[in-house]
């Protein structure tokens, strides 16, 4: 699944964020991938993202996606696109994210 990210952080000061003690998580909406991205990455791997997208509805315990902000507002996947697709695809409106810059 790519590189385990579990450092902890807090960060109640972005719009957008659900914060509790230990995790911060991003709307969905507000997480830019392209859909010609999105598409290639279907196409290339759509079991890994169907198995994913399964683990959210069943309420696994997932890696944070890590993002980064946009110039024009919302946030750049870093690490973590098949899982961004996987969580829009289970209808999720949040996921856990850690934000760098």
């Amino acid at each position: 699944m790519g590189k385990s990210y579990r450092s902890k952080f807090n960060d109640h000061s972005q719009r957008g964020h659900k914060s509790d003690d230990n995790n911060t998580y991003v709307n969905l909406n507000e997480v830019f991938i392209s859909e010609a991205q999105v598409q290639k990455l279907l196409d290339r791997d759509h079991g890994q993202i169907e198995e994913m997208r399964r683990e959210f509805e069943d309420g696994r315990d997932m890696v944070r996606v890590v993002l980064r902000h946009r110039a024009g507002g919302g946030y750049n996947v870093e690490d973590g696109r098949h899982r961004v697709i996987a969580a829009k695809l289970a209808g999720l409106c949040f996921i856990e994210a850690m934000i760098v810059d």
